[in-house]
């Protein structure tokens, strides 16, 4: 055996979600209030996403998320990647898996868990330099989830080149 259970690096926090932009290259976020279990994220903005629960694909969890967290039922159009980061607070690992995905026609942004999110809207590109200036964005990779999904659409290489 070339590699054996020692190369194994276990990551026990799975999450998964989506980014969703417009015509425009905005990107839909959600404003989180946090949780007594999360009081961390409270005030960030971050992408629609979610933990994968127990027996759910990371498919499912990112088309859940999205339809909770934006009240968006969303088809997947392409895997952007998985993301492997670590969570600050207790130094555990995390996977997330992303996909670009476009909303159903004829649908309003409303979020349904309105206990977590306060908001979700389009952010543009200005924006959301702003707010991750401001410390706002959750996560690095909200960052590169962004630049990923405008690469794969063909609107830029990276947020710098938009105007």
């Amino acid at each position: 055996m070339q590699y054996d259970e020692s190369t194994h690096i276990p990551v026990e926090r799975k999450a998964a979600g989506v980014v969703i932009l417009n015509a425009s290259g905005d990107i839909l976020l959600v404003h989180e209030r946090g949780t007594p279990e999360q009081p961390h994220k409270a005030g960030l903005w971050h992408i629609p996403a979610g933990t994968v629960e127990t027996g759910e694909n990371p498919q499912d969890t990112a088309v859940r998320e999205a339809f909770e967290e934006t009240g968006l039922r969303v088809r997947l159009t392409k895997f952007l990647g998985a993301y492997l980061g670590r969570i600050p607070y207790d130094d555990s690992l995390i996977l997330r898996h992303v996909w670009l995905a476009e909303p159903e026609e004829g649908q309003e942004i409303q979020p349904n868990f309105t206990e977590e999110i306060a908001e979700a809207r389009f952010v543009s590109k200005a924006e959301f330099d702003a707010l991750y200036a401001a410390g706002q964005i959750r996560a690095y990779q909200t960052k590169l989830f962004y630049e990923d999904g405008l690469r794969e659409i063909g609107r830029a290489t990276s947020l710098s080149q938009l105007v």
